[in-house]
């Protein structure tokens, strides 16, 4: 199941990014959450385990046709001015989501069956589809005039992209992050942290406070990104993070791993938010979406290697190490980001805005 949705998620980041350039974002978003319902309508039929793989992949589809395009979409009809605001509301309520939704759907599993929980989640999705339809502002592209056959996945567009300083910088940040988030601190932190002597119900409560914490920031995260320059606070980000890698495997204190996890949340938010809106910045209309499939791209690349080669070095070298090479490889990737980050603020200087 987790190569279907890495598969899913890998691929159509490209894919639904460019589809949105050429048709526009109202439809791809809309698609995307009734595809997220059918997933869970999926979910809650299959006969057998094997069956899961099927709506694990097509929630993956509809992740990266609903939660990258979001930000391409306030990119697209949000002023520049009033867009870190926008996209700090948006990444919040994602992370509300986060939150609330485990503990929603755990208790309609106790009540009803884990069914029901499903079904109530595709109840949930054709609403926000119904809701989307009925308010989301259709605004098309110069692509859109533009027959559909013609490259979904447009490696010449994916090239241009690539060859931006910007662009590049935040794809390597995101491949930090995701490195250090999904590798060290969602996979290898829990059995870290039981190993400290917490118990499996305190790790969870940890992780859900993480969440709160992260999703706290970035409302306010929101119009500060706007005035800060994206590559150093991206920068110091990774840098707090690879500190944070470091000090858990030098701590085996509650108290201490339960405040670094807290802070480690606190600081994906601002992540999250600088992150994507340097990507929205970066981009015009006729590409953004192409440039927001490339940057969470970028982050599944981190998904899928960084725990592969971090269960090497657990196997060989234990978790202490795991958590030392992800801190040096952030900070590896923090300089990379600065120095992205100058050569992209020198190009700009000399060259003119994309259109918004």
């Amino acid at each position: 199941m987790s190569v279907a949705w890495l598969l899913g998620f890998g691929l159509g980041t490209g894919v639904f990014g460019r589809l949105s350039d050429r048709l526009d974002r109202k439809t791809v978003l809309v698609g995307g959450m009734i595809t997220f319902a059918i997933s869970f309508a999926a979910y809650a039929v299959a006969p057998s385990a094997e069956w899961l793989a099927v709506p694990r992949a097509l929630q993956a589809v509809a992740m990266v046709a609903t939660f990258p395009l979001g930000i391409a979409y306030i990119g697209d009809v949000v002023e520049t001015r009033d867009r870190g605001a926008a996209v700090g509301v948006y990444t919040a309520a994602m992370g509300s989501g986060f939150a609330v939704g485990p503990l929603l759907g755990s208790w309609v599993a106790s009540v009803a069956g884990y069914p029901a929980a499903y079904l109530a989640g595709a109840i949930i999705a054709i609403a926000g589809a119904a809701y989307g339809a009925a308010r989301l502002i259709r605004k098309r592209s110069g692509l859109a005039e533009a027959s559909l056959a013609p490259r979904l996945v447009d490696l010449p567009a994916l090239v241009a992209l690539a060859r931006q300083p910007a662009m590049v910088m935040a794809c390597v940040a995101n491949i930090a992050m995701t490195l250090s988030m999904t590798g060290a601190i969602f996979t290898y932190f829990p059995v870290y942290a039981r190993g400290a002597g917490i118990s499996t119900v305190a790790i969870g409560s940890l992780f859900a406070w993480r969440s709160i914490a992260s999703a706290s920031g970035r409302i306010p995260m929101g119009p500060l990104s706007s005035r800060l320059p994206a590559h150093w606070t991206l920068a110091a980000v990774l840098a707090v993070e690879a500190g944070i890698d470091l000090a858990i495997s030098r701590t085996a204190s509650p108290l201490a791993l339960t405040a670094l996890l807290v802070i480690e949340g606190v600081g994906f938010g601002v992540f999250l938010v600088s992150g994507q809106l340097a990507v929205a910045a970066t981009a015009g209309q006729t590409n953004r979406g192409a440039a927001v499939g490339l940057f969470w791209m970028a982050g599944s690349f981190g998904d899928f290697f960084g725990p592969i080669a971090l269960g090497v070095i657990a196997q060989q070298n234990g978790l202490i190490a795991v958590f030392q090479t992800v801190a040096v490889a952030v900070v590896i990737g923090a300089g990379l980001v600065a120095g992205l980050g100058v050569l992209a603020d020198r190009r700009s200087r000399r060259a003119p805005a994309p259109v918004t």
